[in-house]
């Protein structure tokens, strides 16, 4: 383990409470565009990194099947233009 991880000798909860409190220090420093692009940027690693089915149930389960449909359409519909 690096030395420098050593030296503060935490436990894994006090580490756990270590995240935790820069965790929201971070996020409570953000603006609320700082934090939407943080999210975006974040959904579109998840999201690019799933198959094409991967991604279909993803938007179906976090949505649901009809928001799925109105998506495809709208899609389909500005392809066509």
């Amino acid at each position: 383990m690096n030395q420098r991880l050593t030296e503060y000798n935490l436990n894994s909860d006090e580490l756990e409470q270590l995240i935790d409190k820069y965790v929201t220090t971070i996020v409570d420093s953000m603006s609320m565009e700082d934090f939407q692009q943080y999210v975006r940027n974040d959904m579109w690693d998840y999201l690019g990194n799933l198959s094409f089915s991967g991604v279909i149930e993803e938007v179906k389960y976090t949505l649901d099947d009809e928001m799925l449909e109105e998506f495809v359409t709208e899609i389909k519909n500005d392809s066509k233009d």
